[in-house]
């Protein structure tokens, strides 16, 4: 019998009498039994009566479509083996899932190994066994020079030191006395023999370039065997470091810098007191560590300031009585007024005008001057009577009020215009010795006995505002000061800035230094004047003999 469409199934289920009664108690039909009542046949006459359709039955909606139905299940036989495991004998094969391949990590979002610089880095734990080997290694009974030398390797080896902060660690090594040089005509490399039977502390070992020897052939370098010379100051190295090596090797153009030097130097010191390299020296190290905050504080300041010095009063004083800025300064005569390039030289000045100095000049005499100087500057003439080259710390700052800052903003220029002259402060500063890395042409006597009649003596200095604003107390300025006729001075060259801290060490004057080496070149006579030099011609032909034969 072919198979029936869902409309002619749906029309012979409406054609049926659903409310005859003798179908309660009838079985289910199927499929073909009500096509065949549909169709006349009767087959289950005992239980089956055709009822008339009424007009107004219902049937399936002819438009509803019935789903398709879903595809065979396919017949799997299966064989059974002894373990248990059901094996398929004809399974139809599923097509695989294509593998996806692993993309390759473009290394963007690597997070780089820590280097022992960051914030808050530290360092990971160590083995019970590592700890006595510390404990060994730092044990106090260990010569300091040991201890100390081991530490600087260890640490070496264990922080990633660029080739910024490996310079900056090594020139800190240096001042204090440490030999921290690179080894020569080694090559930096050690065979694969070496690498297979040695540990990782002993290749450390064979790598390092900081050594304290003892019997230094250079007397620049710490002699454990000749101490006499020498003595322990983290805390010194530190205040000399910061003060005159780090501004005159590295500068400090930006505050990262500053902050570079700072940050390698506290991170060697935390380390030697964390593993307790030298408890003997402890608060000397912590007191190292607070020069790297004052470093990291005073420096960025020093470097703003400096351009503000001299200050407008003390250009204008030095343009009026003399001093640099008069002698730098191109005078406007009559013929030069016609030459069209004149105005482009006189705009090179550096200062002020004539006109616009005197009335700089005349102001703060007014405003900061005492009475008796007032008086004496009447007089109209100005000159200096004295010059000095002298090296300060400053004991004092005094600003002006804003009521003093308020009269100086209502006073006319020479062009007529208000708010142009700054206010004036006080700078109070105490004389110092001189710090020794410059010669002078003076005896130690002569500079000894300046110092104690100035010892007890505070000089005092005009200054604006915007400049005592950066100013900080312990500074040190070393200034070119000359002393007016009535009785004021004025600085119109500052020499260097220091920080309150500033030390200098004979290191420094041994860091080119050279051992004498004995010459063995015959010396000039009077019978034969041109040995010397006809000596270094023959080396001088030697040298380039070698050097032809090579090539």
């Amino acid at each position: 019998m072919p198979e029936p469409n869902c409309k002619e199934l749906s029309k012979a289920i409406s054609n049926l009498d659903i409310t005859s009664t003798s179908y309660l108690s009838s079985s289910r039909y199927t499929k073909e039994e009500l096509l065949n009542l549909k169709l006349g046949v009767n087959k289950r006459e005992e239980h089956v009566t055709i009822a008339e359709v009424e007009s107004n039955g219902f049937t399936t909606p002819p438009k509803l479509q019935c789903p398709a139905p879903p595809p065979p299940t396919p017949e799997v036989a299966c064989n059974s083996q002894a373990n248990g495991v059901v094996k398929p004998n004809n399974a139809i094969p599923v097509a695989e899932a294509p593998k996806k391949k692993k993309k390759k990590s473009s290394g963007k979002n690597k997070k780089p190994n820590a280097t022992g610089f960051e914030e808050f880095y530290a360092d990971p734990p160590i083995t019970p066994e590592e700890h006595e080997e510390e404990e060994d290694l730092y044990d106090q009974s260990r010569p300091f020079a040991s201890r100390i030398q081991t530490c600087i390797q260890r640490y070496r080896a264990r922080r990633k030191l660029d080739a910024l902060k490996a310079n900056i660690f090594t020139k800190y090594l240096i001042l204090g006395g440490i030999e921290a040089t690179g080894k020569a005509f080694t090559g930096g490399i050690l065979d694969n023999e070496t690498l297979e039977h040695c540990t990782a502390e002993e290749i450390a070992t064979l790598q390092a370039t900081d050594f304290i020897r003892s019997g230094a052939t250079n007397s620049k370098y710490y002699d454990p065997a000749n101490p006499d010379d020498w003595v322990v100051d983290f805390e010194g190295i530190s205040k000399g470091f910061f003060s005159y090596r780090v501004p005159h090797q590295f500068g400090f153009e930006n505050e990262a810098q500053i902050k570079l030097c700072s940050t390698v130097i506290r991170n060697f010191l935390n380390y030697v007191l964390q593993h307790a390299v030298c408890l003997e020296y402890t608060m000397d190290i912590m007191a190292a560590r607070q020069i790297c905050d004052l470093a990291e504080q005073e420096l960025p300041a020093i470097k703003m300031m400096t351009p503000r010095f001299p200050g407008d009063w003390n250009v204008a004083a030095s343009t009026i009585c003399g001093g640099r800025f008069q002698a730098a300064r191109v005078i406007a005569q009559a013929w030069q007024k016609e030459d069209p390039e004149f105005e482009q030289y006189a705009s090179l000045n550096a200062g002020f005008e004539e006109a616009e100095a005197i009335r700089i000049f005349q102001t703060g005499l007014a405003f900061a001057g005492t009475d008796a100087v007032f008086h004496k500057a009447m007089g109209g003439e100005f000159r200096i009577v004295s010059t000095a080259r002298n090296f300060y710390e400053v004991v004092g700052i005094e600003r002006p009020s804003v009521q003093k800052i308020d009269e100086y903003a209502r006073v006319k220029n020479h062009k007529g215009k208000e708010n142009s002259i700054k206010a004036l402060g006080y700078l109070k500063v105490k004389r110092l010795p001189s710090p020794g890395f410059d010669s002078e042409d003076v005896s130690d006597n002569e500079e000894e006995e300046a110092i104690k009649e100035a010892i007890n003596e505070v000089e005092t200095f005009w200054l604006e505002d915007y400049t005592l604003q950066l100013l900080f107390l312990g500074l040190k300025l070393e200034l070119i000061v000359h002393e007016l006729n009535i009785g004021v001075k004025f600085f119109d060259s500052v020499e260097a800035i220091y920080c309150s801290f500033f030390t200098y060490l004979e290191n420094e004057m041994m860091l080119d230094w050279k051992e004498p080496v004995l010459n063995t070149r015959p010396p000039p006579t009077e019978d034969d004047p041109d040995i010397e030099e006809r000596v270094i011609e023959a080396a001088m032909d030697e040298e380039i003999g070698d050097d032809n034969k090579r090539i």
